[in-house]
């Protein structure tokens, strides 16, 4: 009888937490349809029953079809993080963001890696709303003018009162568009280099890059930011440079074991000066020794033939003792 009241309770627990979670909404809006160079908004709304604290996710998009420009979030390269909250106490929160079309084509919108959490910190929800925007060529709507043009200029012309006459299908069929799987955690959202701008432009998949600086420059450091806030990055390399090769690194670690390594070369140009005072340093070293060598030569070869001399003298003195000495 007592586990099956204690089995009843825990049922009923996870059944209220469940609803609980589940009075929790999000949903993606695309206003319009936008053509490349023109901008338009993305609108995220949250609804709960409690009152909401501040959304903190990520949102991918494919970044060569759409950039983002601006709204309560940061990074870029197809993957940014929002960090927005309600304009007051509320169980609403509308958070627009906005992105310029950059190239024709679809992209995928994606909440992911994120949380709504509670005025005193509860999560109330996992965010996983999506969305697409299509993005049309810069003179699709002329096109389109054209041809209503035409069509209005059709209603004029003798057309057969047929209606069994029906308009033939479009040759030219859309491909539905592949996307990526959602990132969802162990990436960066932003990559900078004190010594330099980075080549490539940064994205968030791209995990090398080069850095051109100058003579003058002797440190370099790497700023990052992290795509969730759970991600720890470790920095290593940074500091003074050497002339030539400097290996920087940036190593993301997620909460899932996932690991990602970004590696910056920094390429510090040579010293002219410098190698202008070597080289004189070592002519006048070069100089120098040649004038010990050309003092010590002779003084060496008069020691030599003194010595000569001398050992002749003391063999000489020698034998001429030894004879005296038969006699």
């Amino acid at each position: 009888m007592k586990i099956s009241t204690f089995g009843t309770a825990l049922a009923a627990a996870a059944l209220f937490q469940l609803t609980a979670y589940a009075d929790t909404t999000d949903t993606i809006t695309v206003s319009g349809t936008p053509a490349v160079g023109e901008t338009f908004t993305v609108n995220i709304r949250i609804e709960s029953d409690s009152d909401i604290g501040y959304l903190n996710s990520s949102l991918e998009y494919d970044d060569s079809v759409i950039e983002f420009t601006g709204g309560d979030a940061w990074g870029g390269g197809g993957l940014i993080t929002i960090n927005s909250f309600p304009g007051e106490d509320s169980g609403v929160l509308d958070c627009a963001l906005t992105f310029t079309a950059v190239g024709e084509g679809d992209s995928n919108i994606t909440l992911t890696n994120g949380y709504v959490f509670s005025i005193d910190g509860t999560v109330l929800e996992q965010p996983d709303s999506n969305a697409s925007v299509h993005v049309a060529a810069a003179n699709e709507d002329v096109q389109d003018d054209e041809s209503e043009i035409q069509d209005d200029s059709s209603a004029y012309e003798n057309i057969p009162n047929d209606t069994t006459v029906s308009e033939a299908p479009e040759e030219n069929v859309t491909e539905e568009p592949q996307y990526q799987q959602p990132v969802v955690q162990g990436y960066l959202i932003g990559l900078t280099c004190t010594a330099g701008e980075l080549s490539p432009e940064f994205t968030y998949d791209n995990f090398e890059y080069t850095v051109n600086a100058d003579s003058s420059c002797e440190t370099a450091d790497l700023n990052t930011t992290a795509a969730a806030f759970s991600d720890t990055v470790t920095i290593s390399g940074g500091g003074e440079l050497d002339y030539g090769e400097n290996i920087l690194t940036a190593t993301v670690t997620a909460e899932d074991g996932t690991v990602n390594v970004y590696t910056v070369k920094v390429i510090r140009a040579e010293d002219d000066g410098a190698k202008k005072s070597d080289k004189k340093s070592s002519s006048k070293k070069e100089s120098t020794e040649d004038k010990y060598k050309r003092l010590l030569n002779p003084a060496l070869a008069i020691i030599l033939v003194t010595l000569i001399v001398a050992l002749f003298i003391v063999i000489n003195w020698t034998m001429k003792l030894g004879k005296k000495k038969k006699k």
